[in-house]
């Protein structure tokens, strides 16, 4: 039995990694490929079984790692990313919500002939659209200015107001009659108190710690761990679903704060979200049975047309009215409703309530709540990739690229790649380079790169790569350290040292070395120095690069790859590319 449950657990892990390495490989949401490995393991292969494996702590813990998952994403919402966007928020998670809220009702009462309590439930349940799912998305779509902030918003904040909602619908349904609407109002009223007061403690108490040094370094993410465990906990205990709602607001609170740093908590509780995500919607996926989803039902799927074409339009254009957003910006939004674990998990528990409490039909409700979850999830994540290209405001595999130094030898550079159609942006402390910038009309910004607050005055999103080549190798170095968080390891690149010892000292917080060993500021300066010494060779079967290479009687040094789908990729010394026919390779000739 023992070994049959760590099979089932190390099966999860291994599925939900793997699912989300595919996803990166491929350059498609993770969602759907943790979808599909989630039901061949459940329902297809019968291989695991998560009823049995966790029991009645299934949707306990289901919620606690919600629960994480919401406050990661509170812990990141700056409100200064949301700026000109606040409007737009609040009408979307109030007047947005009542909208879909009574679509969604009027839809399963008359379309669905689902009885009234049913039917306002379903409304209630799928008011949401949470960051299991929006955030994975987002991650791999890369969407540009603040249209990305707004979506990013709403999913995360989005997700305890729908599960209260429920909560709150739910007491209504089981005790109408004159009682309901004083219900309603002592519910709302009950869940924003507490959540309100448990937050604000649970915020209080970790800054006033960490200000005075109470708790050590190596404890403040698990820490924050106890406390978010607690805050959660509380709320839940004086009011249902309660803990989600306080847990946003504390991670709101603590990213908006300016007395602690909490990066290094941002970046303990990301690396936790991947995991719990990928393993929810693993469980998720492989509890569902072939019953459970309505296949046959024709009102069914003009259920989730309805869904994803009417009312979810209908929410954003009500909730954009006077607003500056632009219609590519609106459609986008249009584009980003995908249900997920919070649907799944309250309508598993109030659909057996309601059956326990005589309303037979209340199996219903997960039946349709999954087949929302199941048609929002792959319609999104299939349809929102060529959506937001077509629209020009994503960028999910950005060829662009940053350097930081603004010099001769950059402009080059720089002017280069900007007539291959490539975006480049130049960074400078240096008011004389970046004139020179100006002049050329080069993208550049007169600032500090390593500014912690820069990423968030410039759109990066058409940036993939950045290269570090100042004449400073600690800058060099620190740059790489403070945008790998944006671009990954493989992605920043910094100019050789003029000294290797030094260079080997600090080697595991360096960025890969760019073009060659001896390629050094001091050695590109001498050999870079105008527009003229960059060549480039078309790769061809008879002109194999091999062959090239040998046939120079010079020292060649390739700099860059353009493929022949126009990707950039920049010559690493680590893992050189290998050019192949169709090609083409940027290059210097030294003596």
């Amino acid at each position: 039995m023992a070994e049959r449950i760590l099979i089932d657990l190390s099966l999860i892990i291994i599925l939900g990694i793997l699912a989300q390495w595919i996803a990166w490989r491929v350059h498609v949401p993770s969602i759907i490929f943790l979808l599909l490995f989630g039901f061949l393991i459940g329902p297809v292969a019968n291989m695991l079984q998560p009823d049995q494996l966790f029991g009645p702590s299934l949707f306990p813990l289901v919620s606690l790692s919600v629960a994480i998952i919401l406050f990661e994403g509170g812990l990141s919402l700056s409100f200064r990313e949301l700026r000109g966007g606040e409007n737009v928020l609040i009408r979307l998670i109030s007047i947005g919500v009542l909208i879909t809220f009574g679509l969604v009702t009027f839809l399963g009462m008359y379309l669905l002939q689902l009885p009234t309590e049913v039917a306002i439930l379903l409304g209630a349940i799928l008011v949401v659209t949470g960051p299991t799912v929006v955030v994975p998305l987002l991650v791999s779509l890369r969407i540009r200015g603040k249209i990305n902030s707004l979506i990013y918003w709403e999913g995360i904040v989005n997700d305890p107001i729908g599960a209260s909602l429920a909560v709150i619908v739910f007491e209504i349904v089981l005790n109408s009659g004159h009682a309901a609407f004083s219900i309603a109002i002592s519910a709302t009223l009950k869940t924003i108190l507490i959540a309100g007061i448990t937050s604000g403690l649970g915020a209080f108490i970790l800054i006033y710690l960490i200000r005075r040094y109470w708790v050590p370094d190596y404890l403040h993410n698990p820490f924050t761990l106890m406390l978010l465990v607690i805050v959660f906990s509380l709320s839940n205990h004086f009011q249902a679903e309660a803990g989600l709602l306080a847990v946003t607001l504390m991670g709101i609170i603590l990213a908006n704060q300016k007395q602690i740093p909490v990066r290094h908590i941002l970046e303990f509780k990301e690396n936790l979200r991947v995991i719990l995500i990928s393993a929810l919607f693993i469980i998720l996926a492989s509890r569902l049975s072939l019953q459970d989803i309505p296949w046959n039902n024709p009102q069914a799927y003009l259920f989730l047309a309805a869904l994803i074409f009417v009312v979810r339009p209908v929410a954003v254009l009500a909730s954009s009215i006077g607003s500056d957003l632009n219609w590519r910006e609106r459609v986008l939004l249009f584009w980003m409703a995908p249900r997920g674990i919070v649907a799944a998990a309250v309508s598993s528990i109030f659909g057996l309530e309601l059956v326990e409490h005589g309303i037979m039909q209340g199996n219903l409700l997960m039946s349709y709540t999954f087949m929302a979850i199941i048609g929002t999830v792959l319609f999104y994540g299939i349809t929102a990739r060529p959506v937001a290209r077509a629209l020009k405001l994503a960028h999910p595999n950005p060829q662009g690229i940053i350097f930081v130094g603004a010099h001769r030898w950059a402009r080059i550079l720089a002017r280069y790649l900007r007539q291959q159609h490539f975006d480049v942006l130049l960074i400078d402390t240096n008011k004389r380079n970046i004139s020179y910038c100006k002049r050329d009309h080069i993208p550049a910004i007169l600032g500090n790169a390593l500014d912690e607050n820069l990423p968030e005055k410039i759109d990066i999103t058409p940036y993939g790569k950045l290269a570090a080549v100042t004449s400073n190798d600690e800058v060099n170095s620190l740059a790489c350290m403070h945008y790998s968080e944006f671009f990954g390891k493989s992605g920043v690149f910094q100019v050789a040292s003029e000294d290797p010892d030094a260079e080997s000292a600090i080697a595991p917080w360096r960025g890969r070395t760019l073009f060659c060993g001896e390629c050094t500021f001091d050695f590109l300066e001498t050999h870079l120095h105008s527009d003229k010494s960059l060549q480039e060779v078309f790769i061809s079967e008879d002109t194999p690069w091999e062959q090239f290479q040998a046939e120079q009687k010079k020292n060649l040094i390739p700099l860059f790859v353009i493929t022949e789908e126009n990707e950039l990729i920049v010559w690493g010394t680590d893992n050189p590319p290998i050019p192949s026919t169709g090609d083409r390779v940027v290059y210097i000739l030294t003596d």
